[in-house]
């Protein structure tokens, strides 16, 4: 398993990266500096740092390398892979110890760490969980207490292990690595089984396999007859045996063979038994076969030949000395052996014999096979038309007098039937392939589930399918141990003749826990073979049962003979029993056969029924297979991963669109996409540069630079916390108000970083504003402070003071983010310019009056024209019968409200007396319902001195404006953008355009100029409705109107072009 493993041996203690111990630690390339630089990126830079002969710590920095900053200190254990949470707030990482790796999960400036089980953490999506590799899979576990909530498993059918985890950021799945070693066709059926049950209960499945065709780690002796009778088939085992040879090597690799020829005893010892070769290879055997001095053809005197000499000499002259194989010694000949006591001679021919009594007893021969564990296999070859005199009568072929049957019996051997002489290899394959295996199942699993096999054994030859009926049980466990959802795993072995074949005959039974009373339910998954690595048919079963044992019809998420994609889907079954439901999966697979170890990107989809997909299979060419540590984009709509440890490459998340963006001399490890997808860092090892360092290269490609360097330690494995930007920009319409006017302060923030947030806005208005009123589009607020809630990346809350002006001058309200990445940008100030108040004129002697109109400019539908009519006596003794009389434009009555006092028209407001120096405001509102610029006012009359009528008269100018909208042309299909311009609206408001009709842009917002005007466009949706339609305008922000509606605008089907299509008015 490889580990990112950051740290050299060669190099002098270096210096520390902290505070005044910087020195110049962690330079990054980063552009020339100016006076007004480039904000920082919303993130920092993680990564693993260690210097010679210590174990690495964990260190981060800004987007341009500055500001070093560490999470880990204190050197051992050593500290990789860091993974920020999705928020930015939590960091997680590898830290080993010895031998020994686990997780830790800190916030992310490395305090409150706790520690999980497993290695190369990623997290999921909404920061809940993290996926890990443990042992050979990758596990899924809850961050808060470590819980294992799934795992991915290793497909049964392979052998290796999975790690380098990454999570999709769309939470479709997740990517790593997957290292197998070559992938063979599995053996048993079905190879997977998952089954549901209550505790206590039970389900039933089966496994069938075959027996092999070759025993495990063969030793094969020949004996061949070489007597005239067998001159044919000696020349068909010349031919034909070394061509038999290779089949059975291609079946058991280590197949190791020998040959000897045997005649009989009055042929004399040289010719009785000729052992032409030890246990050796084929290629050995090969050269005696093609050694016409070897094997050589002689008489064989009577019928019987002396094949028991030959067994003897083959147990003792120490041929099988190798422990663990399968020892066979096959006889191949027309005839019967001689035994004692025959007396050595014969019917016709030459007589070599060098005792009157030299054969072996059968029982000997019986001992002496069973002793070493040898298996005889008897292939009688059928001799042609007899040859020889009359007398002789009857030839007595290989089992004449039974003795093949009786010893292939005793040593489980095979007795086959007979061949011809050029079909003895046939013969001899054929025998090899039928020598009798003992099959036994052994289930492994855990306490609380067993399996119960019939028949418990199984003996039946070679190359013969056998079936095991499989009772599995989830038994109570020790109490508290068990709980519903628990998922338990069996592995089961089939041992042949006691041993485990080379081969592995495994297969895989999964038992989940259910509810007391739910139904049972058993899936049976297998597993093929594409050959071209199309999607194929795979067989799969399913079966239920209810609590009382009554059967029930699953459904599946798949359907039989269903087309599966290269790679592992898990098919999942559920039964119901009235209210109560069972789900019970197993995993069905189809691969392409692979003669080599591999090392691929995966993909398991867990949108869906769970699938694993061979990504680096559909990679092109130049990035296909040897693959390792892939890493996602920020959309989750590509991969980037290092190609045989030289190559950068990218692809899309489907695999489609593989290509090389850097390739190196030097090796590269450990790709990271920035949260904002600008660049993607890696490693590169230290070569001449003395010191590994993270470079970064654009995602299109191209050259690559250093974005993190040490010239005093390794730094490597770099990973990107997301963190938040918040920007506030303030905005004031009007902003000149008169003394007592009202105004409405805008202030956006925008959380332009790529991290939620959770900001507190403070809030300073000056005592010459008055606060009316404080409110936001999300959240609270208060007069001082606004607590907006959680803010998205590219979200924005928007928060209005509205404000009355009581102190004439400048006042400036200001709106504060606090702290963050760029500061710059966190406040905001806008500024109030208020008018003098209007007072009447101060003439002693003389009763006096001013107006004034609040707001000085409204729009028809918004805000209330407020005529104030300030009153004052500046003689030295009472005014009686003091009144006003106002003259009002009338396209404004009748007003809206009035003071005490004064008549419901407004025409005439009584004061009564008014003491020496007081004053008086009589107040009447108008409501904004008409377009006018004209003036309002009126006169004080009263009882009393008054040295001065002049200034018993007064006015004030009054302005309603109505806005007004235009699209032009008057006519466009769909798709089309036409331009809308708009006069005589709020300056420095914003305004929203929104159809009448049909779909509408979002935001649809406008700024208006400090003219009141705005020119935009707006979008006419492709396959939108046709016909005539509206454009509406209504009030976003700052003085309100009246919503406000176009000229008709005209939708018509793209296959119309009018003339007016070509310019605008």
């Amino acid at each position: 398993m490889r580990h990112k493993v950051i740290g050299r041996t060669s190099r002098t203690t270096a210096v520390a990266l902290a505070g005044v111990l910087l020195g110049t630690a962690l330079l990054a390339d980063r552009p020339t500096a100016t006076a007004q630089p480039e904000p920082l990126k919303p993130y920092r830079i993680g990564f693993s740092r260690a210097v010679p002969d210590e174990a690495g710590d964990l260190w981060s920095t800004d987007s341009r390398g500055g500001n070093p900053l560490p999470t880990t200190t204190g050197g051992s254990p050593h500290d990789t892979d860091p993974a920020y949470s999705p928020d930015g707030t939590r960091i997680a990482w590898t830290s080993t110890q010895g031998e020994g790796r686990v997780v830790k999960v800190a916030n992310a400036d490395g305090t409150g760490q706790r520690t999980l089980r497993g290695a190369d953490p990623t997290w999921s999506p909404d920061g809940t969980r993290l996926a890990v590799t443990y042992e050979n899979e990758v596990r899924i576990l809850r961050v808060s207490d470590g819980a294992l909530l799934d795992t991915i498993p290793f497909p049964d059918h392979m052998t290796g292990y999975d790690s380098q985890p990454a999570w999709s950021p769309d939470g479709r799945g997740i990517a790593f690595t997957r290292d197998t070693r070559a992938v063979e066709v599995p053996l048993v059926h079905p190879r997977s089984v998952g089954g549901s049950t209550p505790l206590g209960g039970e389900f039933t499945t089966s496994a069938t396999l075959r027996t092999p065709e070759v025993p495990a780690r063969p030793e094969i002796m020949f004996l061949l007859d070489t007597t005239f009778s067998m001159d044919t088939a000696v020349r068909a085992v010349r031919a034909n045996l070394v061509d038999a040879m290779r089949q059975i090597a291609e079946k058991e690799p280590l197949a190791r063979f020998g040959i000897a020829a045997y005649q009989d005893a009055s042929d004399g010892e040289s010719l009785r038994y000729q052992p032409a070769t030890a246990m050796t290879t084929r290629e050995e055997v090969k050269k005696i076969l093609e050694d016409k001095d070897k094997l050589v053809i002689g008489d064989g005197g009577d019928d019987p030949e002396d094949w028991f000499n030959a067994l003897h000499r083959v147990t003792q002259d120490g041929i099988f000395t190798q422990p663990g194989t399968s020892r066979i010694v096959v006889v191949a000949g027309d005839a019967a052996s001689h035994n004692s006591p025959d007396k050595c001679g014969d019917y016709y021919g030459p007589n070599n014999c060098e005792a009157d009594y030299p054969y072996w007893e059968e029982s000997r021969i019986e001992r002496e096979l069973k002793a070493l564990g040898i298996h005889l296999v008897a292939v009688p070859v059928v001799p042609p038309a007899p040859t020889v005199p009359a007398a002789a009568a009857e030839v007595p072929g290989l089992n004449g007098r039974e003795q093949a049957s009786r010893l292939t019996d005793a040593t489980g051997g095979v007795l086959t039937e007979g061949y011809r002489p050029d079909q003895i290899v046939a013969g001899i394959r054929h025998g090899i392939s039928r020598l009798p295996v003992t099959v036994t199942p052994q289930a492994y699993c855990p306490d609380g589930v067993s399996i119960e096999f019939t028949p418990p054994s199984a003996t039946v030859p070679g190359n013969t399918d056998v079936t095991f009926q499989e009772t599995v049980r989830l038994d109570p466990p020790e109490p508290g141990i068990a709980a519903v959802g628990d998922r338990d795993e069996c592995r089961v072995e089939f041992l042949f003749d006691g041993a485990r074949p080379s081969r592995p005959h495994n297969q895989t039974i999964r038992v989940t826990e259910v509810a007391g009373g739910n139904p049972t339910v058993v899936v049976n998954g297998d597993t093929v073979i594409s050959q071209n690595g199309t999607p194929v048919a795979v067989p799969f079963t399913a079966a239920a049962k209810t609590a009382d044992g009554e059967p029930l019809v699953p459904t599946c998420d798949a359907t039989p003979g269903q087309l599966f994609p290269v790679g592992v889907t898990t098919v999942t079954c559920t039964a119901r029993d009235g209210t109560r439901s069972s789900t019970a999966s197993a995993p069905v697979g189809v691969f392409v056969p692979e003669s080599r170890d591999t090392r691929d990107i995966w993909f398991v989809d867990l949108s869906g029924p769970v699938r694993q997909i061979n990504l680096s299979r559909l990679f092109a060419a130049e990035c296909a297979r040897d693959d390792t540590s892939p890493a996602w984009s920020p959309d989750g709509g590509r991969l980037v991963f290092t190609h045989a440890d030289r190559s950068l490459c990218v692809a899309d998340a489907s695999g489609a669109n593989a290509r090389r963006i850097f390739t190196a001399d030097l090796c590269l490890d450990s790709p990271a996409w920035s949260p904002d997808g600008a660049l993607i860092a890696f490693d590169q090892c230290a070569g001449e540069f003395g010191a590994s360092r993270i470079w970064q290269v654009s995602p299109s490609g191209g050259p690559a630079t250093v974005l993190v360097q040490d010239p005093d330690a390794d730094v490597g494995v770099a990973a990107f916390q997301p963190l938040a930007d918040l920007v506030v920009v303030g905005a004031v319409a009007p902003a000149a108000i008169p003394f007592e006017g009202t105004t409405t302060v805008r202030f956006t923030v925008t959380n332009a970083g790529l991290a939620p947030t959770t900001p507190t806005i403070t809030l300073s208005v000056p005592p010459g504003l008055r606060v009316e009123n404080v409110t936001t589009t999300a959240g609270t607020c208060d007069d001082t402070v606004c607590a907006p809630g959680r803010l998205l990346p590219r979200e924005r809350v928007e928060i209005r003071v509205v404000v009355t002006g009581t102190a004439a001058g400048s006042q400036v309200v200001a709106a504060d983010a606090g702290q963050d990445v760029n500061p710059g940008d966190n406040a905001a100030r806008v500024t109030i310019r208020v008018a003098d108040p209007i007072k009447p004129p101060a003439n002693p002697g003389s009763l006096s009056m001013a107006v004034a109109a609040l707001p000085q400019e409204s729009f028809v539908g918004g805000d209330d024209i407020v005529l104030s009519y300030k009153v004052r006596n500046g003689a030295g003794e009472p005014m009686t019968d003091v009144r006003v009389v106002t003259s009002l434009p009338p396209q404004l009555a009748p007003p809206k409200a009035v003071s005490p006092g004064c008549a419901a028209d407004g025409s005439v407001c009584v004061i009564g007396v008014l003491q020496p120096l007081q004053e008086v405001d009589v107040r009447i509102t108008l409501p904004a319902k008409a377009a006018v610029d004209t003036t309002a006012g009126g006169s004080v009359l009263g009882v009393g001195p008054d040295n001065n009528a002049g200034d018993n008269t007064a006015v004030a100018k009054v302005v309603v404006r109505q806005p007004k909208l235009t699209v032009d042309p008057l006519v466009g299909p769909g798709g089309f953008v036409p331009r809308t311009t708009g006069t005589g609206f709020p300056p420095g408001g914003t305004v929203k355009l929104a159809w009448t009709v049909g779909i509408s842009a979002t935001p649809g917002t406008v700024s208006v100029k400090d003219d009141g005007t705005f020119d935009a466009q707006v979008l006419v949706f492709e396959n939108d409705q046709v016909g005539p339609r509206e454009l509406a305008a209504t009030a976003e922000a700052g003085p309100g109107f009246a919503a406000v509606r176009s000229n008709p605008f005209l939708v018509v089907p793209k296959s119309l072009q009018p003339p007016d299509f070509v310019g605008r008015g």
